[in-house]
């Protein structure tokens, strides 16, 4: 008896993002309003989220802006590892 979805024969994963991740390792800047800004390094980036790597995670709200490739984008964390944030972009 199987659970879940089930995985196409040859593949060893099911993508399920509607927008394609691009590989990066670009500096960005997580703006908070009434805070400094905070870097942090985009390792990955699509037209509908971003995966963040800090320092650390503590005190971060959210909500946020993510300057990255000189725009600015409104976020939201979707996902929180120690020192991973996983944002979708509103």
């Amino acid at each position: 008896m199987s659970f879940g979805k089930r995985i196409p024969t040859g593949q060893s994963y099911l993508e399920r993002r509607h927008a394609r991740r691009e590989k990066t390792d670009v500096a960005g800047e997580i703006l908070v309003p009434g805070k400094p800004p905070q870097r942090c390094l985009v390792t990955e980036f699509s037209d509908t989220g971003a995966r963040l790597q800090l320092s650390s995670i503590f005190g971060i709200s959210n909500t946020f802006e993510l300057r990255v490739f000189g725009h600015i984008y409104p976020a939201r964390v979707l996902r929180r590892m120690p020192q991973t944030l996983f944002v979708g972009f509103r």
